[in-house]
């Protein structure tokens, strides 16, 4: 039988021969440092200020991270930086239970406690608190996520479901990307950066006050990946171009009014292989633009918050398919002031989604081509202290109903224990449900041909159709969590183990035979069933006054309930394989005389291995990142990364089927001026 990956959002895969391609050694830009704010690093501050390190994306509220009853991970602008990260998943590499495997020039598998892919369904990731989920394939582009690194705040990373706050699809954890306030921004930033084969990328942002009544800031750059390259020196027509432009303006009054938007284009190439008419060099081109507005204001005794956006965003998969997505949203919240023990939060949400998705290939239908999805919502989280400083119980619930399904009820709950003012343990569960994509729902799709023997007039050639299902249930899990946390004087430790029951997953069956038309059908159903379970550890600490040591360790298992379904216990072992049972990261920074920095990060994954496919071995990666502040005003930079590994794989491609794409050793000189 001839197979090939499905397209993305069809969930399952029926079974693939190998894919019979060659590998591939990447030239990946990759080094971008800043200057180390002493406000930024946390390991400066005291530890009553350590504590007090705020995270929003938790309980909706600016909380202290020492009474966080959940495993978050805050990386601060200086995190970013040192990692040399010049893109989000490159930084979250940096945080346990985040599985970040890179599939090609661009293109990123990026999950939370298992069941990765290159579009993860479980997985919600914002920008200020605008959603980049998308509702085609339940996944991320991060391809076209260019941000401008030096902008941005912070990276919260909530590992485990935040549903009960943030609505369907919180399912294995929530990522809010938060970007600076306009204040701290003024100036004009310059940064220009070039790889070893000589390919260039530029950025410039220019901060300004407008009057007495806000500051703003303007910015540009460009985004220029050259092609990977097979380990016999052959390229892949991967390359990756673009550009990106955006601004922010907020009140002098802090966090008052705040108005933003971006625009951008971008060129993705790949070389694809469909069942018809077979191997493809596929150009994708996104455009879009969004506009985000936020106002606060003091109301009936608390604090109320109106964000509501728009985004627009077209997807031209040359010469495939193309899709258009436009999104409004509107959230509201009210926090109330403590009332005795209790301390309350409410809020609505309505959106509304128009997605036209055409083929331009006989391998593939949409029915209907044009989907228009309303979702309204509200939730409610009472936080209750049972004892002064020691003990306190959360519990919420999120009420979400869809115009395509039935309406769902997200309840969790949330206990912590603070013994001393450095230690902290909790206990959550929760249930979160995952909506299935317009891709599982409405998408016909060509898996490939199969031989079939047809007594007495021979074997014949018939055609494997994966149906859509527009019945498809919502996607459950039921999740409890227990972990630790300490404060050190310099850092702290984090241990949390976890268990995920995931029912009504998307899977595929044996359907229907049609012997005249010479088709094999493959039904989309509700009947998957399997448990993530695992150890997630985290140690930050400053070992000496110039040098700090960061570690993050994850160990998983990933296991599908049995099925007498061959189909369906195929695909659910593709999906199983592309989890590595382990992986560690341990970075270095040193902070030499002279205004000078050094830091060292080593990557290990465990292997994986996709039934029928090319073997996606272990690997260990050495980083290193040299950066001089020359001035007040520039600074240099090199990284030379995968220092000791010739080329390594990280994932096999589980969408658009294309050849194994290999990393390879690479560097990158990076100047950046500000004044």
């Amino acid at each position: 039988m001839r197979s090939n990956a499905i397209i993305p959002g069809l969930g399952s895969h029926f079974p693939s021969r190998p894919v019979r391609l060659a590998v591939t050694l990447a030239t990946v830009l990759t080094a971008a440092t800043s200057p180390s704010q002493a406000a930024s690093d946390l390991l400066d501050l005291s530890l009553e200020e350590l504590s007090g390190v705020e995270v929003l994306s938790v309980s909706r509220k600016a909380q202290r991270l020492a009474d966080t009853p959940a495993a978050v991970t805050v990386l601060t602008n200086d995190d970013i930086m040192r990692s040399g990260a010049r893109s989000v998943p490159e930084a979250l590499r940096l945080v346990p239970g985040v599985q970040v495997a890179r599939i090609g020039r661009g293109r990123w598998a990026v999950s939370v406690r298992g069941l990765n892919g290159r579009y993860a369904s479980k997985l919600l990731v914002q920008i200020d608190g605008r959603s980049i989920y998308s509702p085609l394939f339940s996944g991320v582009f991060w391809d076209i996520e260019n941000l401008m690194l030096e902008d941005v705040a912070r990276i919260e990373i909530v590992r485990g479901p935040g549903a009960s706050l943030w609505g369907a699809n919180a399912v294995n954890g929530v990522i809010n990307i938060v970007t600076k306030r306009a204040s701290e921004t003024r100036g004009a930033l310059v940064r220009l950066s070039v790889d070893h084969r000589g390919t260039p990328e530029a950025a410039v942002r220019q901060g300004f006050e407008l009057g007495d009544w806000a500051d703003g800031r303007v910015y540009a750059l460009t985004t220029n990946r050259a092609s990977f390259e097979t380990i016999d020196g052959h390229r892949i027509e991967d390359a990756q171009n673009g550009w990106r432009a955006g601004f922010r303006i907020d009140s002098k009054e802090r966090d008052r009014w705040s108005v933003s938007g971006s625009v951008y284009q971008h060129r993705g190439e790949e070389a694809v292989d469909l069942p018809a008419p077979g191997a493809l060099d596929v150009v994708i081109d996104y455009e879009g633009a969004n506009l985000l507005a936020s106002r606060k204001w003091d109301w009936l005794g608390g604090e109320a918050t109106l964000r509501a956006y728009l985004d627009y965003q077209s997807i031209d998969m040359n010469p495939v398919a193309g899709a258009i997505v436009s999104t409004g949203d509107v959230d509201f919240q009210h926090r109330l002031m403590p009332m005795g023990l209790h301390e309350w939060i409410w809020g609505l949400g309505v959106r509304y989604q128009n997605a036209e998705a055409r083929a331009r290939q006989t391998t593939l239908r949409f029915d209907p081509e044009v989907t228009q999805l309303k979702t309204v919502s509200a939730f409610a989280q009472d936080e209750i202290t049972l004892v002064p400083k020691q003990w306190r119980l959360s519990l919420g619930a999120r009420f979400e109903a869809r115009n395509h399904s039935t309406p769902e009820w997200q309840p969790s709950a949330r206990l912590m224990w603070t013994p001393t003012d450095r230690d902290s343990l909790w206990a959550h569960w929760s249930r979160a449900v995952r909506t299935p994509s317009i891709g599982e729902r409405t998408t016909d799709f060509i898996i490939g041909t199969q031989q079939v023997s047809v007594p007495p007039f021979g074997t014949f050639p018939f055609t494997v159709i994966s149906r859509a299902n527009p019945d498809l249930k919502p996607e459950n899990l039921r999740a409890i969590e227990l972990g630790y946390r300490r404060q050190l004087d310099a850092g702290n430790l984090e241990a949390v183990l976890f268990r995920h029951r995931y029912d009504g997953l998307v899977s595929q069956h044996m359907g229907s035979v049609d012997p005249l038309m010479q088709r094999i059908y493959i039904d989309r159903g509700s009947a998957g069933k399997a448990v993530s379970e695992g150890l997630e550890l985290a140690a930050d600490t400053r070992v000496h006054r110039n040098v700090r040591l960061l570690a993050a360790y994850t160990l998983l298992r990933v296991h599908f309930d049995e099925t007498d379904d061959a189909t369906q216990a195929a695909a659910n072992d593709a999906i199983q394989s592309r989890n590595a049972n382990h992986w560690l990261t341990v970075q270095a920074r040193v902070d030499l005389p002279g205004r000078r920095q050094l830091d060292t990060t080593i990557r290990h994954s465990g292997a994986l291995k996709t039934p029928g496919a090319e073997r996606v071995s272990s690997y260990t990666v050495t980083d290193v990142q040299y950066l001089q502040r020359v001035s007040e005003n520039f600074e240099w930079s090199l990284g030379i990364y995968d220092l000791f590994d010739e080329h390594h794989t990280e994932f096999n491609s589980d969408q658009f089927p294309s050849p194994y794409a290999y990393d390879g050793r690479r560097a990158v000189l990076t100047g950046r001026w500000q004044f």
